[in-house]
Parts: C-alpha cells; structure tokens; sequence
C-alpha cells in the first residue's frame, strides 16, 4: 500500500515507508486556524450559491464542491511536505599511548618477565574486548619515547607489531601534548597510557587543563613492579690512558644504588675483565645494603706490551633491575720501555742511597743518579750515563720522572728550573721530591718550581721557611686517596694492602725518626693527600705524602727520607713497593705524550648533546712550535664514522693561545669549542698540512643525561597523580580486555538541515485542483448557472 502512495503522490526522494519521514507543512497552521478557514470556504461557498436560481440540492452540492477547492487552495499555500531529519552520529575516540622506550627490557613484571613482555600478555589476554572496543568507537594506537609515534601491523598491537623497546628516553608529557594534537576537536573518550611511568619530563600545566577542560580522563595501566626495586650501576669507571708494563694500573669505579630510599642494594661481586682472554683480574666483594654511593679501586697489570682492553663489571647476587649499566670498557695503551729517571739529591743520605740502588735494581727503570755539588760539580750512578745536566728542552723531554731530594736550587740555573716546571705541565712529566733537613722545601720557595709544591711555604717555629719537623718518631698511615691511585699498598695482597705493623709504633722499626709536620692549612686546592704521619702525642695527623696535578703532568712530595728503615723487617721488599709505584704514577702522564709531535685533550671528556666542550692541541714537537701558525684546523668524527656536524662542517678552527701573562708567543698550544649534537663517542683527528700524519687521539663521549636505563625504576606514582587529575584510574594489566566498560560514552548527534520533499507542487495536487474546478463548471453547466 506504501510503495503505490509513493507512486500516486510521486515521490523521488522520500517514502512514506520510511518511519522517520512526517508529513508537515512549510509554513505551518494552527489547528483553530484551519477550523476559521474550513468554516469561512464553506460559509463562503453557501452564501455564493445562496442567491442564484436552480435546484436547492444542487446549488448544495455546487456548493460544496467549491468548499473543497476553498480548502484545497488554503492547504497548497500551506506548502504540504514530507520531511526526514537529517541526524549524524559521530563515533568517540580511545587514544593508546603505548611506551617504547628501552626501560621495558627490565625484568621486574610480577610474573618474571620484562616489562615488555608483560605489556604484550596483556594486549594478547584483552585482544577480543579491545577489538570489540574498536567496531563501537574509533582506537589510535601510539607508540612513544622521546615523541609519539603511529605504531604498524596488526591492531591491537601484538609482539610483531610492538617489536623491541628501543626508545633512549621517557617524555610522557610530550606523548601526552602530541597525541591530544592528534585528535583536536573530536570526541575522546579517555587516553589510555600503558607505561611504567618512568618519564624525563614533567606533564605540563597546559596539558592537564586541556585534558580537564575537554573532560577526557586519563586511564593508566603500569607495568613492571609496583614496588621500586634498587638496580646497582656502574657510574662512573676510570683508568689511565697510558701505563708501562709490570705497572700495576689502578681502576677506580664508583658505584651507585639508584631506586627509592631505604631499598637496599643487592650484594654484587666487582670484576675486573681482561677483555681477551676472559680472566678475572681483580675483583671486590660488595655486600648488600652497603651505602648508596661507593667508591672501589681495583687493580691490575697489563699482560703484554700494546693496546689493552679491560673489562669492568658487576655480577650481583640476584638478577640485577638493569643489566645495561653493569659493564663498561676501559682502554690504554701499555709500553715495554722503562722508565725513564733523573736522580738529583745533594748529599749521600741513606734514602738516596737505598733510592738509587733499587732503580739500579728495577729493570723497568733506567735512571741517572746525581750528587750535585754547589761548584757544579756532581758524581753521577745509574743505567745511564749523562754528558751533562740537561740544558735544552728537548734534553729534559728524555727523562719522565725527575726526583728532587734534599739539594739547594742554585744548583740549577734559572732557565733550568723554568725547563723543569714546564717539562711538568706541557709534556707530562713527573717531578717527586723527598723532604729534607736541609734545602727542600723552604730553598725553593723563590724559584718557579715553588709552584710544583703541593704546599704553601710559610714561616716555621724556628724562623726558617718550611714545615716543622715532628720532634717525635712518627708511624705512616695510608689515606683514602692513596687507594684510588694505586699507591701506599704495601701488603701482600689486594685484600691487605696496607700491614698494620707498619702503622704499630710498639714495632720499633715501622718508626719514621725524622719526619715534616705539614699542616693541612698550607695544603692548595688541588693537592690529595696519599698517607699520614701519625706520631705518639694526642695531636691529630698531619699530611706527609702529597700529590697534586700541575699542567698535564703530576707531582708528589715526601716529607720524610726514613723509608730506608722499613728494610729491617723484610729486606727491599717494603721500600720498593713504598716507591716503586709513586714513580709509576709520575710517568704515566709523561708516556702518553713520549714521542709524540702533537696532543690533543677535550674537556670535559664526557658531556651531553648541544653542550659546548674545549678543544684543545698542544704542540710537542720543536720545529712545529717554531713554525706554529696562528690557527689550525682539525676535524671532529664520530666512531661510526658519521661526521659530527658543527654549522655545517665537521671541520673547524683552533686559535693559538697567548701564555698567560706572556706576550702571546706561548709554545704551540691551540684552543677551540665544539658542539657534539647527538650521542656517540667522538675523536679528534688532524685536518692541517701542519699536522698531517699527526695521531691526535682526543676522545670524547656523548651521552643523553636523562638516558632511559641510567635510572630504570617504575614511576607509577606519576601514572596515578595523571589519572586522579584527569578523573581517570588506574587500571591492572588483566582490566584491559574490559575498558569499553569503563569509558565514558563522548559520541556526538549531529543534526543537518532535514530532507525535504514538496507535495504541493506533485501531479496529484494539479490534478485534484482541476478536478474540482471541472466538477463545479460541469455543474454548473447541467443547472444552466454558467
């Protein structure tokens, strides 16, 4: 019966079929007003007919008939119509802000697993509810670490679509601000963040008055344990870059407990590795719940001559939070050539003569050892044979440790003293004095080497410059820093590297008879103090081996020439392993320039993308320092190869440095800044034909400063404060599945302009129009009215 009223009343866009399609008018008419015009068409057609001559019946019905066309012509002007309304219903949306960063390896999820594991059981256990979710409303699946991303494959995402956490850093707050940018002006029904919380950025204000003013609640679902669990790392390792051989090379390596207050550290064993054979060199026992920050010293020696690789790692007891921060590398170069000493003292005291025959004795050493005489006369002993005292730079620059005994500095000229100071700090030689009653320290005080001790010269008791002297016998005490340098450690073992009788004055023999009082007022800013000189009184120990660095090299000063007397318990064995090392340490520094025409050092040697670091070049060889230019150019490369890129180049210019209160005329030292502008690990290499087949070998290491797996522990405090502001919850792993339940309902009802079919301009108003129109002439026809 529809289909034919569509027919008859031709309809082309509307059915009468259709439920939602009502008839109405355009200009509607109220119910009382069609009552006036049904009374006044049929009031009008009778009073028309009323007073014309025919048949009463049919004047009657002529009458009606024009009453219907009346009301037929009121009823098309008030444009009849079908109408449909126009309604439009657009879904909301659930974001999934899914984390990708590289915290998720860690294996601290309930269940044993990683993070990322956990966080892929839960999307395989909610796989149907989330796919139902998906039909009912539209899902953005996000991946984030640094930034936001779309993730790819099967959704919801599944261990193929997810692959490996790879992300180096946390920016939950920027995941936040680019997702809502995703989704700006449309319906969302909540932003679910599947995270461990761990984030280097705070969520901005902006981003949370977006959420809250938009009612978009944020649901959290956290990964890993709830509890903050602590993670033992390697902070910090560091080790020469230069040792000789049999050298006993100290590692020193700070280790820190990272993860809540009052968790305690899980008892680890810290190894030292030879990284090509796999044998353990050293090792340390660190018990659990020890202090939050320590530092150890391991110690080795190298096994042969040439590029060594060493190993330093942490094997805890139980599976450690973060496997990443347990190991790191550390390189040097070992040299099988000896040591290279010049032996200066002024009179023949029993520690210069102990002192001179252990270098006799030491076959990693060749020394010249020289009583100097003020008329210029000296009596020389060694390995090797000097012409004469070193007049010329290139002369010093032959020998890497100079010892000072207790001599008077005119014995040197003065240009000697300055060659000395400056074979110090630009070649990175060593200079050790041994104290003495006599001329050292308090003579040097005017020269230019008063500026390698590592003490200031005051006025003592007695008038004189210098400390005092203890007017008692003292014993010698090892201090911290003594350790960290591998010095001082004259016990048997690594485990008992001090004896104790040593520091026992009931002994009789580990008593010092002469010995300086240094007071730890006088001591410079950078001066360490490697062992103490306790005496029997109540006064507190005062400093008597002292190191301190001077330029690129190192100095040290005993205050004592008693060693000697340690040989009445076990022979050499205690003066050796008491001076041995202390001129091991000196030359270090002078090995890694031995040879070389040019260095080059960057400070500092680890820094952070954008941080601006100094470049510096120094010239060691005399013909380069005598043609040096103005400026030189050198290249900066990272490892892989893919040259760092500063405005443009990876090339750019050092400029010659003037040496300070110099005239600008300073030996060839060239200075300059670069900016590393991501991470890797840089070195310097020559881009100058001055410099050309110069090995610079400067190093510097980039390193993000808010790295993900620096600290690896759950933040879902942070996921919990989100989701409580946003009038969200945080949500278990296994609640996934049922989320649909949980959103409230953001679909918006859209209302258009309804669809509008006409009916007054249709075929079947024509028709009916004329129809009554022929009814009533034909009718009027028949009773002679026309």
């Amino acid at each position: 019966m529809s289909e034919w009223l569509d027919r008859f009343l031709s309809l082309r866009h509307l059915s009468t079929q259709a439920g939602d399609v009502a008839f109405e008018f355009a200009r509607p008419v109220p119910g009382w007003a069609w009552a006036l015009i049904l009374l006044g068409a049929a009031f009008l057609a009778g009073w028309s007919y009323s007073r014309l001559l025919g048949p009463r019946a049919a004047r009657a019905w002529l009458a009606g008939v024009r009453a219907a066309t009346l009301s037929l012509v009121a009823l098309l002007l008030a444009g009849p119509q079908l109408s449909r309304p126009n309604e439009r219903v657009e879904k909301d949306w659930v974001v999934f802000l899914v984390d990708r960063s590289e915290s998720l390896s860690v294996r601290d999820a309930p269940t044993g697993t990683t993070r990322n594991e956990q966080l892929i059981d839960a999307f395989d256990r909610a796989r149907a509810g989330l796919e139902g979710l998906g039909t009912e409303r539209h899902t953005l699946y996000l991946g984030f670490d640094a930034g936001t991303f779309d993730l790819r494959g099967a959704m919801p995402p599944d261990a193929e679509s997810l692959g490996e956490a790879m992300g180096t850093r946390t920016r939950l707050g920027a995941g936040l601000e680019q997702a809502l940018r995703r989704v700006a002006a449309r319906p969302v029904a909540g932003v679910v963040v599947l995270s461990d919380g761990r984030s280097a950025d705070a969520i901005p204000r902006g981003v949370l008055r977006q959420l809250e003013s938009r009612q978009i609640p944020v649901f959290g679902v956290a990964l890993g344990s709830a509890q903050g669990l602590a993670d033992l790392s390697l902070a910090e390792v560091d080790a020469p870059r230069a040792a000789f051989l049999d050298d006993i090379v100290p590692v020193n390596v700070r280790l820190d407990t990272l993860g809540p207050e009052g968790v305690p550290a899980p008892g680890a064993r810290l190894e030292l590795i030879d990284s090509g054979t796999g044998r353990v060199i050293d090792s340390r026992r660190v018990e659990p719940g020890e202090a939050r920050e320590q530092r150890l010293t391991l110690t080795g020696k190298p096994a042969g001559a040439g590029p060594t690789n060493w190993l330093v790692r942490i094997m805890t007891d139980t599976p450690d939070l973060s496997a990443r921060n347990n190991e790191q590398a550390i390189a040097f170069e070992t040299a099988d050539r000896p040591i290279r000493v010049l032996h200066f003292d002024g009179y023949p005291r029993w520690e210069y003569r102990y002192l001179k025959n252990l270098f006799l004795r030491e076959r990693s050493i060749s020394s010249a050892s020289l009583l100097l005489h003020p008329q210029r006369r000296y009596i020389q002993e060694g390995t090797r044979t000097l012409d004469s005292l070193p007049r010329t730079p290139a002369q010093w620059s032959e020998n890497d440790v100079i010892v000072l005994g207790d001599l008077r500095p005119d014995l040197f000229s003065d240009d000697q003293l300055r060659q000395m100071r400056d074979l110090v700090a630009q070649r990175g030689a060593g200079i050790l004095w041994i104290g003495g009653p006599g001329a050292t320290p308090g003579a040097w005080r005017p020269t230019p080497l008063a500026d390698l001790l590592p003490f200031t010269l005051t006025h003592n008791s007695g008038g004189g410059v210098g400390p005092d002297a203890y007017l008692e016998p003292v014993t010698i005490r090892p201090a911290p820093a003594a350790a960290r340098l591998g010095v001082m450690q004259l016990g048997d073992s690594a485990q008992d590297p001090w004896p104790s009788v040593l520091s026992t004055p009931e002994a009789g023999w580990p008593l010092l008879r002469w010995a300086q009082r240094i007071e730890t007022g006088t001591l410079k800013p950078t001066a360490e103090t490697l062992a103490l000189a306790v005496g029997s009184s109540a006064s507190a120990p005062t400093p008597l081996v002292l190191t301190m660095r001077y330029g690129a090299g190192r100095v040290v000063y005993v205050g004592t020439d008693e060693i000697w007397r340690y040989r009445y318990a076990r022979g050499e064995t205690l003066s050796e392993r008491f001076w041995i090392p202390l001129v091991r340490l000196l030359a270090r520094d002078s090995l890694g320039r031995s040879g070389r025409a040019a260095i080059a050092e960057i400070q500092p040697e680890r820094a952070t993308p954008d941080q601006q670091v100094r470049v510096v070049v120094r010239l060691l060889d005399q013909q380069l320092i005598e043609r040096r230019p103005a400026s030189i150019r050198v290249t900066v490369t990272r490892d892989d190869e893919v040259a760092a890129d500063r405005t443009g180049s990876d090339e750019f210019e050092l400029v010659l440095q003037a040496e300070a209160g110099g005239d600008g005329s300073a030996p060839g030292t060239y200075a300059g800044t670069f900016i590393a502008p991501r991470p890797g690990v840089y070195r310097v290499t020559s881009a100058d034909p001055i410099l050309a087949g110069v090995d610079l070998d400067a190093r510097l290491e980039v390193i993000v400063a808010d790295d993900e797996m620096r600290i690896p522990q759950t933040d879902h405090a942070t996921l919990a404060q989100i989701a409580q502001a946003t009038g969200g919850r945080m949500l278990q792993p296994e609640e996934l599945g049922t989320l649909g339940a949980t959103l409230p309902n953001r679909e918006l009802r859209l209302l258009g302009a309804p669809d509008i079919e006409t009916l007054w301009d249709k075929p079947l108003a024509f028709v009916l129009l004329m129809l009554l129109l022929t009814l009533e002439w034909a009718g009027r026809r028949l009773i002679k009215l026309s």
